[in-house]
């Protein structure tokens, strides 16, 4: 068989929008051995420690340009109905420039999980001396369910028509559910970690912790907690992914929770 190479030259979205982008295309690298690279996580890859050793980024910019100007062929994951189309170009194509969202492998995403789980771990340098991750592994997970609360805000005002956009008493809603139902499941006593892109007018208290941390150290604490709950999001999914956690998506304004309705995320 021929030696073929997957370049992505262009993220798509950011952060974990740009991880799923990768694993997805990645693990179906894998698969099949064609070599695989991502200049365009150059910006990203210190926090995982990665190097990427076949192309620059500064000749993603180059691609890009040439793309633009109708020079090169890419190939575009633009269309979530093209997955075999994509697959079969990719297999019988030396080098395939690579960008967009709509490439999914989860069968893959699933069997490498634990080769993404290893290779995504965020550097101890980037947390070890923060407080609020100190005071998080000191919680006696004997004593505690820790459920975290992804309070999404920002761009959800104007997405899908502000469809999972949620003020702070809806997610009230769904904490008091999820103590009634933890509850019913064990004498633990339920603490909530509230992590948000905005100001929360949610009261802490000795059960309720708000954290004010950066992104990765708010997807490190998530991917650590027991169970998610939140609006759609990748920012949720991957850290129920590389967590192996519980998440439940918020998607409306009931406030009630089934056990039943948790997920595991599978890429």
């Amino acid at each position: 068989m021929k030696s073929m190479l997957v370049v992505i030259f262009m993220g798509h979205g950011n952060h974990s929008n740009r991880l799923f982008q990768a694993i997805h295309i990645e693990a179906f690298c894998i698969e099949n051995k064609v070599e695989f690279s991502n200049p365009s996580f150059k910006n990203m890859s210190k926090y995982y420690g990665l190097k990427d050793s076949f192309i620059d980024n500064t000749l993603c910019i180059l691609i890009r340009g040439l793309r633009k100007l109708r020079l090169i062929k890419t190939l575009d994951f633009n269309a979530p109905d093209r997955n075999e189309f994509y697959s079969h170009t990719i297999l019988k194509t030396k080098v395939t420039l690579a960008h967009g969202w709509c490439f999914r492998e989860h069968g893959l995403t699933r069997k490498y999980q634990d080769y993404f789980i290893k290779k995504y771990t965020l550097l101890p340098i980037f947390y070890m001396n923060n407080d609020f991750y100190k005071y998080f592994i000191e919680l006696d997970r004997s004593e505690y369910h820790i459920v975290g609360v992804h309070i999404r805000r920002g761009d959800y005002k104007t997405w899908e028509n502000g469809k999972y956009y949620f003020t702070d008493d809806i997610y009230e809603k769904y904490m008091t559910s999820i103590s009634r139902e933890l509850t019913l499941l064990s004498k633990k006593k339920i603490k909530f970690i509230l992590f948000s892109n905005e100001a929360i007018n949610i009261s802490g208290s000795n059960d309720i912790i708000i954290s004010n941390n950066e992104w990765y150290i708010d997807q490190l604490i998530m991917s650590k907690c027991d169970y998610l709950i939140g609006p759609p999001s990748t920012f949720t999914l991957w850290a129920s992914y590389i967590g192996k956690i519980q998440y439940y998506h918020i998607k409306d304004k009931t406030g009630n929770i089934n056990m039943n309705d948790f997920s595991y995320c599978i890429g």
